[in-house]
């Protein structure tokens, strides 16, 4: 796969991820009153810090890098970056994460590691696997996304999640022409397995049908209305219809899951994943991705280490400095979430 693509998929999950991190947790109505108008980077300033989504992805291409192509080889690359991931406590991580990483640090295999979770984890690294794999049978790339999904999580929910989105992202990133919405659902009803995903992708496809909002798609299939949960299917089914309802439009797909409240850090860094490989680099607002302002994960570091392959992540005796800064930073925002305006 060509440099640029896996560049656009990084950086666009990044993108997302940062722009939707101050406001994970919200519902949609307390982020139109903390945040009118169009979105920016906010976390710090006018800068924006990632989150897990955004390193989870970084760790899952470096390991597939490394892997040569050999399931278990990327299974012990990823599993050992995890491990030293979780050394540095990171903040905001899932709890499912939490504890398939502690099962490897006391000698799980890989293959074993995972907890019973219907969580977000694998969707954080399923869209790199299928940018990698994009031009590799579905069987190929199906046995690398199994492999990194069921390292954290073992609900088969996840991992068909994980799947799907694997599955478009290999999609838009192919050579040719770019799938029609009918081509993206009709590929994606063949890795439905659970009655819940199958129930999500009908009101999917009626809500393109009749053009709801991303918002309007989300009351629907979430339990409480303004806020998409961190269960792995509606995340994947709100992260897809932002991408289907404003492809080509990387701001507005990426706004609108935003705007659609709750797990916003992870449903926007899909969405821009899947978005931004079908855009291109060039075409993502220049304002979301020179203000990310983070290290060691940044625009210029993204570049570097899509095209440059000696390039190494991170400088782990610094990461614990760093993820304290952020947890830092977000508690203050935890709080700021307190004050007006109402």
């Amino acid at each position: 796969m060509k440099p640029e693509t896996l560049e656009a998929c990084l950086l666009g999950g990044a993108v997302g991820d940062s722009l939707g991190l101050p406001s994970e947790g919200l519902r949609a109505g307390r982020i139109a009153k903390l945040r009118p108008g169009a979105l920016r980077q906010c976390l710090v300033g006018r800068k924006g810090m990632v989150s897990d989504d955004t390193e989870h992805a970084v760790m899952t291409f470096l390991s597939l890098r490394d892997a040569d192509g050999d399931p278990e080889r990327f299974a012990r690359k990823l599993a050992g970056r995890l491990r030293w991931w979780l050394a540095a406590v990171p903040a905001g991580v899932g709890l499912a994460t939490v504890k398939s990483i502690l099962r490897l640090m006391i000698g799980y295999p890989p293959a074993r590691s995972g907890v019973w979770s219907a969580g977000n984890g694998p969707l954080m690294r399923a869209p790199i696997i299928g940018a990698w794999f994009a031009d590799h049978d579905d069987d190929t790339r199906n046995r690398f996304t199994d492999t990194s999904s069921l390292m954290t999580h073992r609900d088969p929910r996840a991992l068909e999640c994980a799947r799907m989105i694997s599955l478009v992202t290999a999609m838009v990133a192919r050579k040719g022409a770019a799938p029609n919405t009918a081509e993206v659902l009709d590929a994606i009803s063949g890795y439905v397995t659970s009655e819940e995903m199958n129930k999500r992708l009908q009101l999917l496809r009626q809500a393109i049908e009749r053009g709801d909002t991303v918002s309007d798609l989300a009351d629907i299939i979430s339990a409480k209305p303004g806020y998409v949960t961190g269960f792995a299917p509606d995340s994947a089914t709100v992260a897809l219809h932002a991408w289907l309802r404003h492809r080509g439009d990387f701001r507005a797909a990426v706004e609108s899951v935003i705007r659609a409240g709750g797990d916003t850090d992870t449903t926007a860094f899909i969405t821009g994943s899947i978005s931004a490989i079908e855009c291109g680099t060039k075409r993502l607002p220049e304002d979301w991705t020179r203000d990310i302002g983070d290290w060691p994960v940044n625009r210029s570091m993204l570049h570097r280490l899509t095209h440059d392959p000696p390039e190494r992540h991170p400088i782990r005796p610094l990461l614990p400095v760093r993820n304290l800064v952020f947890f830092l930073i977000v508690l203050f925002h935890g709080f700021r979430r307190l004050l007006p305006p109402y």
